[in-house]
């Protein structure tokens, strides 16, 4: 039988690039693994209590929600099918039921973020690695090493491994202001379906996958719910 001709798109050239055209060929097994590096910090806060300052300004930028849902183990056979459902060209799912996206309603509910008013995004690429480490110190009490900053970018194993050697700095205002920092940015990663070279891992030939996958993986939940475990299986018994 001729999987193409029964299961494929009219025009097959619209997945001659996708991952899920392998899926034509019989190749199912490849699973995206799923790149984290917020294991040793959520592992720090279950040794510590989240200071109450810290709770207090999450909640006060809106970002409280997203902290509230904490680290969660990733099903990345799900997010492998979501992915081989995905259209970089439209930026949605596409089901058998019709295209589907994740709207701001749903990151507005799932993570309880605020959705109104001017979005704040961009990078700034005039400072040299001295003056981000200067404006690190300045801001966040503590300067990275020159290997740790990419441009406007700061690894965050080097902001998780400052707070871990840092506990006699608790309730300082620096400190605080980094642990927040790191429970905004943890879980929520990217806002795209990219690996670490920025290409779509919807491309063929891409084994791992980084972003906003708890986002992604909690929508799926809600959305499909035959998925969501220890709810959907007794629904449709």
């Amino acid at each position: 039988m001729d999987r193409r001709a029964v299961y494929g798109p009219r025009d097959g050239t619209v997945l001659s690039q996708h991952r899920s055209d392998e899926i034509l060929d019989g190749d199912i097994d490849e699973v995206l693994q799923a790149k984290r590096a917020d294991g040793k910090f959520w592992r720090n806060l279950r040794e510590q209590d989240l200071p109450i300052r810290v709770q207090q300004i999450l909640h006060q930028i809106g970002f409280y929600g997203v902290y509230r849902c904490g680290r969660i183990q990733y099903d990345c056979h799900l997010i492998t099918a979501l992915v081989e459902r995905w259209r970089s060209e439209t930026h949605s799912f596409h089901f058998r039921v019709g295209e589907v996206i994740i709207t701001l309603q749903d990151v507005q509910v799932i993570w309880g973020l605020p959705i109104d008013g001017e979005p704040i995004s961009g990078t700034d690429l005039e400072r040299t690695s001295v003056q981000w480490q200067e404006y690190c110190m300045q801001y966040i009490g503590f300067a990275p090493e020159e290997g740790a900053l990419k441009g406007s970018r700061l690894q965050v194993k080097a902001i998780i491994s400052y707070i871990s050697v840092s506990t006699s700095l608790r309730h300082s205002t620096p400190y605080c202001c980094i642990v927040c920092a790191c429970c905004c940015i943890a879980p929520a990663g990217v806002e795209r379906c990219v690996d670490s070279s920025g290409n779509l891992v919807s491309e063929k030939g891409k084994s791992a996958i980084g972003g906003a996958l708890q986002l992604v993986q909690i929508w799926a939940w809600s959305r499909i719910i035959p998925l969501c475990p220890g709810l959907g299986a007794h629904m449709y018994i």
